[in-house]
Parts: C-alpha cells; structure tokens; sequence
C-alpha cells in the first residue's frame, strides 16, 4: 500500500490528484494522511485526517506546535500501517518526516513533490532539502526556478502547476478588446500582502483606462475590499468556487501575474501563469521574478520592474498594441513544451509505483 502524505487538506491541493488519479487507474491501494486545518470534518475511509487550525500565513512561532502535533500524528500511522511506499506533498511535509525518509526503511522508497521554498537560504535548512531529495526515489519541482536552490546532484524533474482538465478545455483564441471600454486587469488568487495589492488598487484605481478586479479569499479581504471603495473602476469579490475560475478568467482582458521579489516568490511559478496560457490571456508581470523572465522570454504578456513610475502607460500600449496572432501562438508553443514535460513527469510516477 501507498501513504501519501501532506500537510494540508488534499482538497486545497489539486496537485495531489495527479497521484491519487494514477493511483486508481492502476488499482494500486493508498491512504492518505492529510492536515485539516478547520473545523469543517471530513469522512472517507481512505483518509486519515489531523485537525488543529493554524494561521496558512502566520508566523513561524505559531506554527511549530501544531506541525509538531501533525509529525506525531503522521508519524504514528506510518509506523502502525508500514506503507510499502509514500508519496510526500510539498516542502512542509517533508520537513516534518526529515528523519523518517533518508532511514534504510524509506531511502528511495519516497516521492519527493517540491512546491515552495521558505528558508533554503539558511544553510542547515538547505542541506535538509538537498538530504531529503538525495534520498528520494524521484524529486519533482513545480518551477525551473528552484534549480537555483536546490541541490544539483540529482535529477529534479518538473512538474507543472495546473490541470489537465484545464489544458484540455483551453481556448485557441480569445474575444478581441473593444476600444472603447476599460482595460479589465484581474488578480486572481489568495490574498495575503495587502500593503501590495493595496499598490495596484491605488495605481488601477487612478486610471479611466482600466478596470481592476480582485478575486480570492485570504487575510485582508476586507481590508482591500474597503479601501477599494474609493475607485468606481475597483471591484474586490472575495473567495470563488474552483469550479468558477476558468470563467473568472475569461472576463478579464489581462491576468495581473505580479507577486513583489523576495527569497520565496521569486523562483516560483503559480496556477495563474498557466491560467494566461489556457485562457490566452496576456498577463502583467514583475520583471525582478523568474515568473516575470520567462513571461518576457517568451512574448506571454509585459513584465516590468517594481514600481516603474510609467506602469500603466507602458501596459495599456501594450495591450492596446500587441499582436494578438502571435501571442496565441506563443502560448500554444509554450503548452506544448509543458505537456511532453507533464509525460515524463507522469512515467516517473509510473516508475516509482512499479
């Protein structure tokens, strides 16, 4: 039987389908061990569920009791079910369980899924991840920007950050702007730095050209939400059903992919990247990211340094100027690279459960 494992509720993690799909394709058993961090109780006999609410974005004091309470608890099940393999979900997990996975029951019998830094820069730190992924069976990263980090002694296969699904329904084209209306310009996704998002209200928000949208749920919803109330053409919606949010896409013209620099958001790559390619929405960017790079590299939309004091000017001629042709083309040609690289992502699952 395979344990996977992770630090969060695989509901929130649509990447762990990857596995569990495989999984039961193939009618290989499994069990998931999963942390719940609400209130909101779960039954399904395939898995084990910790409950004990944190902060996703508190402080690092805050969370070390409960990811110790998690560690006993997952800990324990391992050691009672002894699973003959174990899938590990994100960086956290992993953390968790050091001294379990690099030990002679588990060295090679594990899949190392690596989704986000948080103190590689210290070194001790490090050289947990690099032990972990040296140990591993096979390691996947969800960006080619961790390779900067990351131990480069072993094969770190990617694997992309969306759904088939998504691919599968994509659009070839999208509707063609009517002049005479605002720019949408849309954030989708969780909101947690308001100090950041509260720049690009101010910025949309004191421009005609444009319409800005927000839609997520997060830490400073409200917060956003009120000081939005100042500009008519700012709108704040809150949380939005997953099911929702290729529709969410769509009424946008442009995708504000733009996250500030720092140690953590500058390798990553998220959802919304790839939401603009399946939706052939062109996105904005922060030039100083590895998001932003490859957004310039390959003509995906406009990336430019934090507070560049011509923004809006520079993204409304681009928009209004870009040949839409050739973006299409451009996102298409980047898809297709990403899905031979989702097929070799998928026969290392493959070869790991043989």
């Amino acid at each position: 039987m395979v344990g996977i494992i992770i630090a969060a509720p695989v509901k929130l993690s649509p990447f762990a389908n990857k596995y569990i799909n495989i999984l039961e394709q193939r009618g290989i058993p499994y069990e998931v061990i999963q942390w719940v961090r609400s209130d909101e109780k779960e039954k399904d006999d395939a898995y084990h569920t910790f409950y004990e609410h944190t902060e996703r974005y508190g402080k690092l004091a805050s969370k070390i009791m409960p990811f110790l309470h998690f560690r006993k608890f997952a800990k324990r099940l391992i050691k009672q079910k002894k699973y003959d393999k174990l899938i590990v979900l994100t960086t956290q997990t992993a953390v968790v369980l050091f001294d379990l996975l690099p030990k002679k029951r588990y060295r090679g019998r594990y899949f190392f899924d690596y989704r986000d830094t948080s103190y590689e820069y210290i070194g001790l730190y490090k050289r947990l991840i690099d032990k972990i992924i040296l140990n591993s069976h096979t390691t996947c990263i969800s960006s080619y920007g961790f390779r900067k980090i990351l131990t480069d002694k072993k094969e770190l296969v990617i694997s992309h950050n969306f759904q088939d699904k998504n691919y599968c329904e994509r659009v070839l084209h999208s509707a063609p702007h009517d002049p005479s209306r605002p720019v949408v310009i849309g954030y989708i996704g969780y909101l947690r730095e308001f100090e950041y998002l509260r720049s690009f209200v101010d910025l949309f928000g004191g421009d005609a050209r444009f319409e800005f949208r927000i839609h997520g749920g997060g830490d400073c919803v409200d917060e956003l939400r009120e000081h939005a109330k100042q500009y008519d053409n700012v709108k704040v919606f809150g949380a939005y059903e997953e099911k929702d949010k290729m529709d969410i896409v769509d009424s946008f013209d442009m995708i504000c992919y733009n996250y500030p620099k720092s140690f953590v958001n500058y390798p990553a790559v998220a959802n919304k990247f790839y939401d603009g390619l399946i939706r052939k929405r062109p996105m904005f960017a922060n030039l100083d990211t590895f998001s932003g790079e490859l957004v310039k590299e390959n003509g995906l939309g406009i990336s430019l340094r934090e507070n560049d004091p011509e923004t809006t000017d520079r993204i409304y001629d681009y928009f209004m100027g870009f040949d839409r042709a050739s973006f299409e083309k451009n996102c298409e040609d980047f898809l297709s690279r990403v899905m031979e690289e989702e097929k070799i992502y998928v026969e290392k699952i493959n070869e790991f459960l043989n």
